[in-house]
């Protein structure tokens, strides 16, 4: 009895501070989105247009300044192209199918989609994951010449999320990144796979430089990886 009463209080003690852990980052996350500012570039009718969209890794979460982002990265690649930046910190795959369609009418030389973290993180249904991933492709293909998918690194070894909990959100991840992998495939895509196993995975290796401080954006280190896994993508010159 006395060893099921001390299992119990630590099991509790456990969950406590773990849940203060999560909180306390998810409020630091939380006022890094606040304060972060997407980078954009407009420039004149006749240029050449850039759309990168998607969720907080397109917005630029967790970079320091806008440069320092993956679309910051991507118009110093190309200083003379425009680019319009629709990144929604939060968004799912079914937003990001809405948003699509908002941009009807436009066409772009290149689109960059990046979503799949934060359908992973809040259990979007992998069916209706897939549903809504092949309307976006359908939709982008429509819209550009060149499009590139790119979904999230290892989710699991986001050092915000509880230690226990983190073999099922890699579980989640291979899931996502399986049916991405298939429907890509269906279409002209360039599809960026970011997952590594743990042993290769420098998010894993070093959480401290590569995740910002909130333990689960990318930090200027974990975008700046991301980017050269991403750059070969990209035609020479638009």
């Amino acid at each position: 009895m006395n060893a099921l009463y001390a299992i119990l209080t630590l099991l509790i003690i456990y969950f406590s501070l773990e849940y203060l852990k999560t909180s306390g980052l998810i409020r630091i996350g939380q006022n890094m989105a606040q304060k972060t500012q997407p980078f954009t570039r407009e420039l004149n009718l006749t240029t050449e247009r850039i759309l990168i969209i998607g969720d907080s890794t397109a917005y630029g979460t967790g970079a320091s300044s806008p440069e320092t982002s993956l679309a910051g990265l991507l118009g110093k690649r190309y200083p003379n192209a425009a680019i319009i930046n629709e990144g929604v910190n939060g968004m799912r795959i079914h937003e990001l199918k809405e948003a699509l369609e908002e941009l009807d009418d436009e066409s772009f030389r290149l689109i960059q989609i990046h979503i799949g973290g934060n359908d992973i993180v809040h259990g979007t249904d992998p069916a209706e994951y897939k549903k809504d991933l092949t309307a976006v492709l359908q939709k982008a293909n429509t819209m550009s010449s060149h499009v590139i998918l790119v979904t999230c690194g290892n989710v699991g070894t986001a050092p915000l999320l509880p230690y226990l909990s983190r073999w099922y959100f890699e579980k989640r991840t291979r899931e996502i990144r399986d049916i991405s992998i298939e429907v890509t495939k269906q279409f002209h895509v360039d599809y960026v796979d970011l997952f590594h196993e743990k042993d290769e995975d420098p998010f894993a290796q070093e959480p401290k430089k590569y995740y910002a401080k909130d333990l689960f954006h990318p930090s200027n280190d974990g975008y700046a990886f991301w980017y050269e896994q991403i750059r070969n993508n990209y035609p020479p010159e638009l």
